[in-house]
C-alpha cells in the first residue's frame, strides 16, 4: 500500500452512529491513498460514538459538539478545522472501496472549474443503486441518479451532473471558499439538515463551477427509511415515515433552496411540475401532519431572510 497521502480532508458528522462509524472509518484505512486529515464531529451522541472513535481510530480528530447542532453546522465546524485542498463530506453509514479517492481526484485535474465530484454509491447489498450523482428535477426535487434501482451497469459511464449526494461528496476547497455564505460556512446552517447538498451544488453552478460523476469511484451507503415500489411511493414514504420535526426541515429547505437559487424564468418554465409537487406535499401534510404547515407559517421569516441573503450573495465582491 502506498504511503502517499491524498490531499483530502474527510469530515464525518455523527449522531448516535456507533452502529456504522467503525465500518466507515475502517474503510478509510483501506484506501490505497489515505486522506491527509480525518475529522469526526459528533452532534451529542448518547450511544458512545465519541469513545469508540477515540479508542479504535486515533488517527481521527474527534470534535464533540455536546448537542445536536444539525448536519450543516457540524460540517461547517469540521471543514473549518481542515486545510487540505479537497474536502470529502462523508456520512457515517458509508463505506468506500480502496480506489475511491484515486478515481475521483483526477477529475479535478481535468477541469479547473470542477468544484464537486461524485462517485457511484450502492446500498450495502451491492445490488441496488443509491446515488450516481445528483440531478435537479423539474419539480425542484434533488434527483439521485439510479436511486433504488438494481445496478445493471446502466450508470457505468462518466458524466456531468448537477451535484453530489451529501453522503459522499468530494469538494474543491476553492469552490467552498468562493461560495461560502456571508458570516458562515459552505453549508447554510438555517437548513439544519436535508437539501444542503442540493443548495450548495446550485450555488456553485450559479458561480460558474461544474460537477462530475466518476463511475469507478465506488462506495456503499446504508440510507435508512427507503421504501419499495415506484419513485413516487418512495418519496411519499421518505416524507411521512419521518418525525414531524424532520418533515418540517425537508419542506422548509425545499423552499429555501428555490428562493436562494432559482431564476424567475426557469421557475415559470417549470411551474406546472413545481406546483404539482407542492400540491401533493400540502395534501399529505394537511392529512398527516398539519402542525408542520402551521410551523412553516410561524417561521415564515426564514423565507424572507433567504431572499435577503440571495441579494447579498449577488453583490460583487469588494
Amino acid at each position: 500500500m502506498s504511503e502517499a497521502r491524498a490531499p483530502v480532508a474527510v469530515v464525518v458528522v455523527t449522531w448516535n452512529s456507533a452502529r456504522y462509524i467503525g465500518g466507515c472509518l475502517g474503510s478509510l484505512r483501506g484506501l490505497r491513498r489515505r486522506p491527509a486529515e480525518i475529522i469526526v464531529v459528533d452532534n451529542g451522541s448518547g450511544d458512545g460514538t465519541p469513545a469508540l472513535v477515540r479508542r479504535d481510530f486515533p488517527e481521527a480528530e474527534m470534535v464533540e459538539c455536546g448537542a445536536n447542532l444539525g448536519f450543516c453546522r457540524a460540517n461547517n465546524i469540521g471543514i473549518a478545522r481542515t486545510r487540505s485542498p479537497f474536502v470529502l463530506v462523508l456520512n457515517p453509514d458509508t463505506r468506500l472501496t480502496e480506489a475511491f479517492l484515486e478515481e475521483l481526484l483526477p477529475a479535478f485535474d481535468d477541469d479547473a472549474r470542477l468544484g464537486i465530484a461524485a462517485g457511484k454509491l450502492l446500498r450495502f447489498d451491492g445490488l441496488v443503486l443509491d446515488s450516481c450523482g445528483q440531478d435537479l428535477a423539474r419539480s425542484r426535487q434533488p434527483k439521485d441518479r439510479g436511486y433504488g434501482r438494481r445496478d445493471r451497469g446502466q450508470y457505468d459511464r462518466d458524466a456531468d451532473v448537477f451535484g453530489a449526494c451529501g453522503a459522499a461528496a468530494l469538494y474543491r476547497r476553492a469552490m467552498l471558499d468562493a461560495t461560502a455564505l456571508a458570516g458562515g460556512g459552505a453549508f447554510d446552517e438555517s437548513f439544519f439538515a436535508f437539501y444542503e447538498d442540493l443548495d450548495l451544488a446550485w450555488r456553485a453552478r450559479r458561480a460558474g463551477w461544474t460537477a462530475a460523476y466518476r463511475h469507478r469511484a465506488v462506495g456503499y451507503h446504508a440510507r435508512g427509511g427507503s421504501a419499495s415500489g415506484g419513485t413516487l411511493l418512495r418519496r411519499v414514504a421518505a416524507l411521512l415515515g419521518r418525525p414531524a420535526d424532520i418533515r418540517f426541515h425537508i419542506v422548509k429547505n425545499r423552499y429555501l433552496t428555490i428562493l436562494r437559487n432559482d431564476t424567475p424564468g426557469d421557475y415559470l418554465r417549470d411551474l406546472p411540475f413545481i406546483l404539482g409537487r407542492d400540491l401533493l406535499t400540502a395534501i399529505l401534510l394537511a392529512l398527516a401532519s398539519p402542525g408542520v404547515l402551521l410551523r412553516l407559517w410561524r417561521e415564515r421569516t426564514l423565507f424572507a431572510a433567504a431572499l435577503r441573503r440571495r441579494r447579498g450573495d449577488a453583490r460583487p465582491a469588494a
